[in-house]
């Protein structure tokens, strides 16, 4: 209880005096209900006496209204300060998330899966919400009627008082146990969730290839054993604390029997009178029906405070250091020297590159699949830290420099091109936060996208469907150039970004290219021969290394690889296809 009261404290973190004054309210509920069992045992004992008349009906009725209506201010206020509570600490926990996960390397989305960041932005917020909102309020007040009732059985008997302590100590145990195997079912329950998230995400992603091959319903067995485990799981974690709840329910339902008869017992020895009695009789039926209401709190809470741990373990996550939030670049000269790079321990993908890129000039990375050449561009936008080796953009160590501050330098266009389910003009803004609607359309009309979008059924207005899945590949990758044009930046990152276009197209945004690119250090992931061969510098990549470097017409004089596959290439322009 002591590691998750600390886990509670530190992801509230600042806003818990909030929640003093809800948890204060649920202190006087309870004392209030404690209240109103007195008021009862006043009425029994003046009908048991004879002695109640009007005046007693009055006072009493009067008594108890005075009560309820101080208890339901009490729950009022406090249940509604929860409730306002809560919902912000989920929104200043949610964005804490946000913040905390794109600092993160990209390593850190490799190694979780979709279903298990969404299920910690989503689910176990909401549970961790359900602990502020509902959970947090109801243990406080069982705890402390708990408390009281037993204090008030000890002073009224000590037998009574020494009789439940003894019923109440060997059921607590059981319950701990069953929060305990609650908690530790809960890990392998919320990972079969996560795992159906994951393949719901991919069964709608891939909708159309399995309705293609006919892996839709039952046939897409890995969504169906998801859902089969997902359900095996959840019997499991029901089943396996079953025996100990029926344990704790049978020993604090005897509470009220042993009452009875020791009560008897008492007022037979003349140990206790009337009085007595009944008061034993309605502290056992208190305690009894409290703990009730503890045997379906308390594995609730262990299980939901796992929720707690998992937004820990991401927060836990260390994010990429840096040492400058600010930087004066001198120029946007991008060094690479001796890096060395692998996405696992045991792995490297680069090995030993240096290089320079100069401003106003254009590097063309050119390889086979595999050869290194996103990773680069990867490196430069600090995707990822190298493992060894510096990269310096105007002399600068960008391991120094804070991530977003890098962004800020650079224009950025992936061959994955991906849309939010937005408005075209919010999605083009993306490049520029502050742009106007005449940056906007400027942007689009260099990166010859206007002309599609004022066809659409609302213009810049129109609502693109996510991932810009109602758009065409070329619109998409159009789109995204727009987007690199508004921004601007010094430093321009290409991943083959006319792949996707027809040649007349690839013509219009090559003119606006070579406004993008003007006086700016551009790297540029290269395939398509018009692209290779205006560069200034050509970098071969081949397994990591730079097998060879120079411009154009160094490299074919050099006669090795690139002149090899340049000629190839001229060979398949030529090809046609002929009718036999």
């Amino acid at each position: 209880m002591n590691s998750f009261l600390k886990v509670l404290g530190r992801l509230i973190g600042k806003d818990g005096h909030r929640l003093i004054s809800p948890i204060l309210f649920s202190v006087i509920d309870s004392v209030l209900n404690s209240c109103m069992y007195g008021v009862m045992l006043f009425t029994l004992l003046d009908l048991a006496a004879g002695q109640f008349t009007a005046d007693h009906l009055k006072k009493y009725t009067a008594l108890l209204l005075a009560v309820f209506v101080l208890r339901c201010a009490a729950q009022a206020i406090g249940f509604t300060q929860a409730q306002c509570t809560g919902p912000d600490i989920s929104q200043r926990l949610r964005m804490t998330l946000g913040n905390h996960i794109r600092s993160l390397n990209l390593g850190f989305f490799n190694q979780n899966s979709i279903g298990k960041l969404t299920g910690t932005l989503l689910t176990d917020v909401n549970d961790f919400e359900t602990i502020i909102t509902h959970c947090l309020c109801d243990v406080v007040k069982v705890v402390s009627f708990t408390i009281l009732a037993l204090v008030v059985s000890f002073l009224l008997d000590w037998h009574f008082g020494l009789a439940i302590m003894i019923l109440v100590g060997i059921a607590l145990p059981l319950l701990v146990l069953s929060g305990k195997i609650s908690a530790r079912n809960s890990d392998a329950l919320r990972a079969a969730n996560r795992n159906v998230v994951s393949r719901i995400v991919e069964y709608i992603g891939g909708i159309r290839t399995f309705r293609l091959y006919g892996l839709i319903g039952t046939r897409f067995s890995r969504l169906d054993d998801a859902l089969k485990r997902l359900r095996k799981e959840s019997t499991k974690a029901e089943i396996s604390i079953l025996p100990l709840s029926m344990s704790f329910s049978a020993i604090t339902a005897m509470i009220v029997p042993v009452a009875l008869i020791l009560g008897i017992w008492l007022q037979t020895t003349e140990q206790t009178n009337a009085t007595g009695f009944l008061l034993i009789v309605l502290l056992a039926i208190s305690i009894s029906s409290t703990m009730t209401v503890v045997s379906s709190l308390y594995p609730q809470i262990r299980s939901i405070s796992k929720a707690a741990d998992s937004i820990l373990s991401v927060l836990d996550e260390k994010p990429l250091p840096y040492e400058k939030e600010q930087a004066a670049f001198r120029d946007y000269t991008v060094e690479f020297r001796n890096v060395t790079f692998g996405y696992t321990e045991n792995s490297s993908v680069l090995h030993d590159v240096s290089f320079a890129a100069q401003p106003g000039t254009t590097t063309a990375l050119i390889g086979p699949s595999g050869s290194g050449k996103t990773t680069i561009v990867s490196l430069v936008a600090r995707f990822w830290d190298v493992s060894g080796g510096l990269i310096k953009i105007g002399g600068l160590d960008i391991k120094e420099i804070k991530p977003d501050t890098l962004a800020q330098q650079m224009s950025i266009v992936f061959q994955e091109v991906y849309l939010l389910a937005d408005t075209v003009f919010n999605n083009i803004r993306i490049g520029k936060a502050d742009a106007t609607k005449e940056d906007v359309i400027t942007a689009a009309k260099a990166a010859h996208c206007h002309e599609f979008i004022i066809a659409m059924e609302n213009g810049y207005d129109t609502i693109i469907g996510e991932g810009g899945s109602t758009l065409s590949g070329g619109e998409k990758q159009r789109i995204a150039i727009a987007r690199a044009l508004l921004r601007d930046a010094p430093i321009v990152l290409l991943d083959e970004t006319t792949s996707s276009l027809d040649a007349d197209n690839e013509r219009e945004i090559q003119h606006a290219f070579k406004h993008l690119m003007k006086g700016k250090t551009v790297l540029v992931i290269a395939h398509r021969l018009n692209t290779i061969v205006n560069a200034d510098n050509i970098l071969v990549l081949d397994k990591g290394h730079i097998r060879e470097a120079g411009t154009h017409v160094e490299l074919m004089e050099l006669g090795g690889w690139y002149a090899q596959m340049i000629e190839e290439q001229r060979k398949a322009e030529q090809w046609v296809v002929k009718s036999e």
